[in-house]
């Protein structure tokens, strides 16, 4: 019996939703833990060393404004400094050491295996990513780990131990020293900065309505510039005006 091309396209939509469905049936088969796999730990890496570069020339660009948070002190200034550009250095090598060294095969599968209980994504062969699990096919995957996990002697149990637990605790410990000094930036630069923002501010209006007035001689002349100036002005707080 001859299909029609009706027939034969609905037969090649179902093979297709056949083998979509079984891929994501299978996800389970190929976990990773969320953040405890290498492509996070080395996006994470990525992010954090270009943040402390950003940092860095923000530093270097505005140094007056962290001598100002600093009142003045420049050795702590440049401790500052250092931690950032130590930190980058730090993860630059590591990220290095990641795409260089031996890395196990089982470096992802070690922690779906230890992380019983904790979120994961699966592999999906279909749509060729991984997408997040649920509990129940979470549990499955930890089992799938644990049973893959088994099958390596106790030579290579040791190893996978020796190697997966040294790169989390160097991962580890750069992500919460940066934690650390990210949060001290924040504190810094949004605590002990608002006068210096203030006064770049009211000095940058001041140019423009004096452009704006020529010198303040025609103040009949009044534009947005010297309105904007004397509104700054008004809604000063008074400590602003203590000398």
């Amino acid at each position: 019996m001859t299909l029609s091309l009706e027939q034969k396209a609905a037969e090649r939509i179902n093979a297709e939703e056949t083998k979509r469905e079984k891929a994501k049936n299978l996800r389970y088969k190929k976990p990773i833990a969320k953040g405890l796999n290498l492509d996070d730990i080395k996006n994470s890496l990525w992010d954090i060393q270009e943040a402390c570069e950003d940092v860095k020339y923000y530093i270097d660009c505005d140094d007056e404004t962290l001598l100002n948070a600093l009142d003045g002190d420049e050795d702590n200034a440049y401790e500052f400094k250092m931690m950032f550009s130590e930190l980058s250095a730090e993860c630059e090598q590591m990220q290095y050491d990641l795409d260089n060294e031996y890395i196990p095969g089982y470096f992802d599968l070690f922690f779906v295996a230890v992380n019983k209980g904790g979120e994961m994504f699966g592999y999906d062969t279909y749509e060729q990513d991984y997408y997040g699990l649920g509990s129940f096919e979470s549990m499955l995957a930890n089992k799938e780990a644990v049973k893959k996990i088994k099958t390596l002697t106790k030579d290579q149990m040791i190893e996978a131990i020796q190697y997966c637990l040294g790169i989390y605790q160097a991962y580890i410990g750069l992500t919460y020293r940066y934690d650390c000094i990210k949060s001290a930036m924040d504190i810094l630069r949004s605590e002990n900065t608002s006068y210096l923002k203030m006064i770049r501010q009211i000095e940058e209006l001041y140019e423009k309505a004096n452009e704006e007035t020529e010198g303040f001689k025609y103040k009949y002349l009044q534009g947005n510039a010297i309105r904007r100036f004397d509104m700054m002005l008004e809604n000063m707080p008074q400590e602003a005006w203590i000398q």
